[in-house]
């Protein structure tokens, strides 16, 4: 053998380890030391900070997570779920087994609750759709010509669209979370401090909000009737003013707590959310008296200046999940209707009609 060809192999052979290093760095560089390939890695880490103080409470208020995935023809590719302590972890986030591409991601949140009061269908990879995906308040009870329903579970909801590029490494997106269970509140007191019963009234809000569709907004559904799932009534002590020198006066209160679903400004939906309190006892003609009848959403949202005036409707009262409203009734039960306190604000009403 020449060594001039010694020489020429050396060289070509030298020549093409360069070449295979530079092919390996410009594919997968570098190296992942714990996954030691070239695989791309996809996850969605969860926030719930569309509250009233703008913070990410997920890990606090959010038990369970149950995400479907739907590929650019919204057909159903997969579905994935995680609940209990993993959520409570400040790293938290859901691993994605998918392939490169676009997909529609939509969550709910807080399924199989306690009142286990939420349905989803059954999807069928490759053949259900994302306009199939819709989620119903199942805990409805029928009496005579009502719907009735009573304590409701927490509800999250949260959709994006996402694109995975076919490129290694880690790939992280955030899914905003809307939460949909709202507590309401209700507070009855008489003006003159008597006592006051709360079995002499019945709590309802009625609402057609319970069915929602894949992107969270509301489909036809039947009128529903949230009652009270606890009541109470107790005795306060107040001090009184400088004019009564530390006299204390005893007021009595009934306090009622009602979930509802999802609340929607009156461009979303065409019935309104209404909260009224009727006597407990009929008049001759069977009828309960009304204590007084009110557009929940409207009165709630006569409080949102306070807040964030720069909130649009519809954010505030998906922000806003706790209302608490005072009544206060004169000796006869009547609401005097020129005030009401809402979450703490006093309001002074000059359209008692609205």
């Amino acid at each position: 053998m020449k060594v001039s060809d010694n020489i020429r192999r050396k060289i070509s052979g030298a020549w093409l380890l360069a070449c295979l290093a530079t092919v390996a760095l410009t594919s997968c560089e570098p190296i992942y030391e714990d996954e030691g390939d070239c695989t791309a890695y996809y996850y969605v880490d969860f926030v719930y900070d569309r509250n009233m103080k703008f913070a990410d409470a997920f890990a606090t208020e959010v038990e369970a997570v149950r995400l479907y995935v739907f590929d650019d023809e919204d057909k159903f590719v997969l579905q994935t779920s995680e609940q209990g302590d993993a959520l409570k972890r400040d790293d938290y986030r859901m691993k994605l087994d998918l392939e490169a591409g676009r997909y529609t991601l939509v969550a709910w949140c807080d399924l199989g609750g306690k009142n286990e009061s939420y349905t989803l269908p059954d999807m069928t990879a490759g053949v259900s759709t994302l306009q199939e995906l819709t989620c119903r308040l199942d805990d409805r009870t029928r009496d005579e010509d009502l719907v009735k329903v009573g304590e409701i579970d927490d509800l999250y909801h949260g959709m994006m669209t996402v694109d995975l590029p076919d490129t290694y490494g880690e790939h992280n997106y955030t899914m905003s979370l809307t939460k949909n269970t709202n507590y309401v509140r209700v507070v009855l007191q008489h003006l003159s401090g008597k006592d006051i019963d709360k079995d002499d009234f019945i709590f309802t809000i009625t609402d057609n909000n319970g069915l929602l569709n894949y992107d969270n907004t509301l489909l036809d559904d039947e009128l529903l009737t949230y009652h009270a799932w606890y009541t109470s009534q107790g005795t306060a002590g107040v001090t009184g003013t400088e004019e009564t020198r530390g006299e204390i006066t005893s007021v009595s209160v009934a306090l009622a707590e009602l979930t509802v679903n999802r609340l929607m400004t009156d461009e979303n939906k065409e019935t309104k959310t209404m909260l009224t309190v009727t006597r407990s006892t009929p008049d001759e003609d069977g009828t309960y008296p009304t204590v007084l009848s009110i557009p929940l959403v409207d009165y709630a949202l006569l409080v949102k200046g306070y807040y964030n005036k720069e909130l649009d409707d519809q954010e505030y009262l998906d922000r806003q999940d706790e209302y608490n409203l005072t009544f206060f009734l004169d000796d006869s039960n009547n609401w005097v209707s020129s005030s009401i306190i809402i979450n703490s604000w006093r309001v002074v009403l000059s359209d008692v009609e609205m």
